[in-house]
């Protein structure tokens, strides 16, 4: 610690010995929650996350489908595909932001509580597809996934 000569009181002067630290550096559980994105691996997918959720809660809150499922409550089949490509098309008219196909898809199904495989059976071809192209572009798994082309 040094001394500060005009005010009086000391401070550290930033310089830190790695030796002296004997356990990892944490954050406090009482402030984590404020810290959640830039604790995680990916700060950049976390805050597209969160974007896209709140896009979708804007656009829920505005569209024709809110006052029947503003409570919590399970998304009937044939409006699911139709509030699907709903938000799809709201959320394609937005400027500054573009969310890729599979972003759109895991974000619908979470705020919607969807199942994953429920909401890709209904899906459309093309979505499919689409979605299959973003995976493969991504994480490499034209390997694993065993498709073919239908167009």
């Amino acid at each position: 610690m040094k001394e500060d000569k005009i005010l009086n009181n000391s401070f550290s002067s930033g310089e830190l010995h790695h030796d002296d630290l004997s356990q990892p550096l944490k954050v406090d559980s009482r402030v984590s929650s404020l810290y959640e994105d830039q604790l995680g691996e990916n700060i950049i997918e976390h805050r597209t996350k969160q974007m896209l959720d709140d896009e979708l809660y804007r656009i829920f809150v505005n569209s024709p489908y809110y006052t029947k499922y503003k409570s919590i409550k399970r998304v009937d089949k044939n409006d699911m595909m139709k509030m699907y490509y709903y938000f799809k098309e709201h959320l394609s008219k937005l400027e500054n932001k573009h969310f890729s196909n599979m972003e759109f898809f895991i974000g619908f199904a979470e705020f919607f509580m969807v199942n994953y495989d429920q909401l890709y059976a209904d899906i459309g071809v093309m979505d499919k597809e689409f979605i299959l192209k973003e995976l493969n572009e991504k994480y490499h798994l034209s390997s694993r996934i065993k498709t073919k082309r239908l167009f």
